[in-house]
């Protein structure tokens, strides 16, 4: 049985941290005492240890499932350096890269193994995980189980039939966003022996939260980064309006970067990196920004277009003050911006008949057989299709994302790129041997075992331009003598992956006998028109608090308002202005006779007579006005 000392054992040899964050302590005791647990945390909540040390201290494997390959990278990477081993299994790994990861697995050198929800519907992984020692299943971004949720995934819903195959194992689902109805379903769809939910409050304390109506963003912006200062997020819809931006901001000497799914990994590490060491003040970015980045010193996240759910507004402007001291969370908006958002509602939904027209045109480009298809890979080029067959991007990317609801393909965008990999095939006899027989590529062999640990079990990620670098060859020399020794079975060598990966999840349907199977599309749907909605009644709200509206949303309900968000502040101008005009009254009033206490408010017919009474003794305070030996208000004299 572990104890409490231990779990602070753990937690200063890998993190160096003395104490933990709120509720993380008990979360880890619930899931060591075998308890099915769900933690609600918000973004910045420390998620992640929640499930880190009750794995280290229970020992085994434990089996993280996750919906984000970039996010699985960070971790395991993140893992590594910390002297844990983790790998984690993504769709553009080959059979071979999977066997090795399960076989390290099955003989217990693997502490943490990540998959995605899509890689357990097979039953065969199944059955090879049924071999595994795992002895914790853990549910990363917990609300993608549930229809109700922003991100409704249906692979998630066949993460129950892995607990059959280890009865005695429990379950910790974690997420930074779920409303009471979510909460619920994520307990009843992952097969909860009884609720056991652990909840820190969304509020977020620290964070100003401001709507303005504003034609002149760029002008707006401007002053918000000069009048706030330091580092700072600024989301946008599209790529290209961040490079636009960014570009923009350059021009007016605010150092930033722009940051979208089309960025090689390479550029995408090096633009993170830049920012998180501050060389670069501001990131202008799309959503695809943020998940797994931890940089706490954020003071300011500007919306500049609207986000299509408060869900992903609220993680998005969570991202801001994570170091505790005080950040603003700016959305602007213009008139045109509410249209703007129905109108992307609509690409976003494609009608029945062009999501049928898309699939078709996929499984006719790549030549897929009516009854086969299944499993298969494929490196997917949108615009190429869109260009064969006359369909708008939109209308397609849309399209596979809505088959992918319906559990037709899986589909890695921004997140399905990866850095080359490579194993060193031979060994170290052979490996040796050909040294001697091609001097040409030594160098390059013994910079990849002096750079690389374990490259002899599994495949380990490279750099290509580092390794070149190391070696003194130049990076194109590099790449053809790693295909090179990759054809003659020295190395197993894996490019970088240049395109997003669609698997085909079930094979191929005939359309025009079989009709496509849209059954969680039409809920979906609504759905997010009703989350559309949200966004929108925030933005209009002039009366009540923004961080109320929030945590409201998320069902909390027993808050006070915040007293800084934009809507706070007019409050207090209006009632400042307010109180102003009643201690004139006052004033006029008892000029002319004085007033007992009863009097003067029965007069003022005060109905809030606690601070018509404040507003009494704050001007007696002030010597504005006194008692006279009547025991009656009077001007002081």
């Amino acid at each position: 049985m572990t104890s409490t000392s231990d779990i602070f054992f753990y937690l200063k040899k890998y993190w160096n941290y003395d104490t933990f964050r709120p509720l993380q302590q008990v979360i880890i005791e619930s899931v060591l005492n075998k308890n099915d647990t769900l933690a609600l945390l918000p973004t910045g909540g420390g998620k992640s240890i929640c499930f880190q040390i009750p794995g280290l201290a229970i020992g085994g494997t434990c089996l993280v499932i996750s919906p984000l390959i970039a996010l699985m990278n960070d971790q395991v990477q993140n893992l590594k350096k910390r002297g844990i081993s983790a790998v984690a299994i993504t769709s553009s790994m080959n059979a071979k890269e999977i066997d090795i990861a399960l076989n390290n697995a099955a003989l217990g050198h693997v502490q943490f193994l990540y998959v995605s929800p899509e890689r357990i519907e097979g039953k065969t992984f199944q059955e090879r995980l049924s071999y595994l020692p795992i002895s914790l299943i853990v549910v990363d971004e917990a609300h993608c189980i549930s229809q109700w949720g922003y991100d409704f995934r249906p692979s998630y819903l066949k993460i129950a039939e892995i607990r059959a195959y280890f009865p005695e194992v429990n379950v910790i689902a974690v997420t930074a966003s779920a409303t009471k109805d979510v909460v619920s379903d994520i307990q009843e769809k992952l097969g909860f022996k009884k609720p056991n939910v652990f909840r820190q409050s969304f509020e977020r304390k620290n964070i100003r939260y401001v709507v303005q109506l504003e034609e002149n963003k760029y002008s707006r912006m401007m002053k918000i980064i000069k009048n706030i200062g330091g580092s700072g997020i600024i989301y946008v819809r599209n790529r290209k309006k961040t490079e636009e931006i960014s570009r923009w901001l350059n021009q007016q000497h605010i150092t930033s970067s722009f940051y979208h799914a089309g960025l090689t990994p390479h550029d995408r590490e090096l633009i993170q990196k830049n920012w998180i060491n501050n060389k670069t003040q501001v990131m202008v970015a799309t959503n695809a920004f943020g998940m797994g980045i931890d940089k706490p010193d954020v003071r300011f996240v500007v919306h500049i277009d609207l986000p299509d759910s408060l869900e992903a507004y609220f993680q998005e402007a969570g991202r801001g003050g994570r170091d505790e001291k005080t950040a603003y969370a700016v959305l602007l908006y213009d008139k045109g911006d509410v249209s703007a958002l129905h109108e992307y509602f609509e690409k976003q939904t494609p009608s029945n008949e062009e999501i049928k027209q898309s699939y078709q045109a996929i499984c006719n480009f790549y030549q897929v057989p009516v009854e086969s298809g299944e499993g298969l890979a494929i490196d997917f080029d949108i615009n190429e299709i869109s260009r064969n067959y006359n369909i708008k991007p939109i209308v397609l990317y849309n399209s596979i994302l809505a088959l992918e609801k319906e559990g037709y393909f899986s589909y890695n965008d921004t997140n399905g790129f990866e850095p080359a990999k490579l194993m060193l095939v031979m060994n170290k006899e052979e490996i040796y041997n050909f040294q001697l027989k091609f001097p040409r590529y030594d160098l390059l062999l013994k910079t990849i075992l002096r750079s690389y640990g374990g490259v002899f079990e599994q495949y380990c990620y490279i750099n290509e331009n580092q390794l070149a670098f190391r070696a003194k060859f130049p990076e194109a020399e590099v790449k053809a003598m790693l295909n090179n020794l990759h054809t003659q079975g020295v190395i197993s060598y894996i490019p970088q992956s240049i395109l997003p990966k669609l698997i085909f999840l079930r094979n191929r349907v005939n359309v025009k006998f079989t009709p496509l199977q849209l059954i969680n599309y039409p809920i979906l749907k609504e759905k997010a028109k009703q989350r559309i909605n949200s966004v929108v009644n925030y933005v209009h709200t002039t009366t009540t608090c923004r961080n109320r509206l929030l945590l409201t949303y998320f069902d909390e309900n027993e808050h006070h308002d915040c007293g800084y968000c934009d809507v706070c502040v007019e409050n207090q101008k209006h009632y400042l202005e307010k109180e102003e005009q009643i201690k004139y009254d006052i004033k006029i009033a008892i000029q002319q006779k004085p007033y007992s206490l009863q009097e003067i408010t029965e007069k003022f017919n005060a109905i809030n007579s606690l601070r018509f009474h404040q507003i009494i003794n704050r001007m007696i305070d002030d010597d504005e006005i006194e008692w006279n030996q009547h025991q009656l208000l009077s001007i002081k004299k």
